[in-house]
């Protein structure tokens, strides 16, 4: 059998006189073959770091959840330049695809980020 990935995102709202549901689902159009999870502390307070793929050379999709501090992330990461395109605050979850090499960082001075990931792909 072959692997698949479906994501759903489910946001209810309720209490405020009219019921507010957003439902969407979202399905990789490639077959994964691979994934790797991830807990992880920053090593170093204020230097990115790469994130570890654990074997997956073809990123379809990570999902990162910034477990303490706020976490920055730079998708495309090149010539040892950080480009903050993702910020992630304590508590939070992102979903997305890569452009290049990711890297990650603690967003506020002097912290080190704690955060947990999924990485999928071939």
């Amino acid at each position: 059998m072959a692997a698949s990935l479906t994501l759903n995102i489910i946001a209810q709202l309720l209490g405020l006189g009219k019921e507010i549901d957003f439902i969407d689902r979202f399905t990789l159009t490639q077959t994964p073959a691979l994934a790797t999870q991830n807990y992880k502390t920053q090593a170093v307070a204020d230097t990115e770091e790469a994130l570890d793929l654990g074997g997956v050379s073809t990123v379809d999709l990570i999902v990162i959840k910034a477990v303490t501090k706020d976490l920055i992330i730079d998708t495309s990461y090149a010539a040892a330049t950080f480009s903050t395109e993702i910020i992630v605050p304590e508590g939070e979850t992102r979903v997305f695809t890569p452009g290049g090499t990711v890297y990650v960082m603690n967003e506020d001075a002097a912290e080190q980020a704690t955060y947990e990931y999924i990485v999928i792909g071939r």
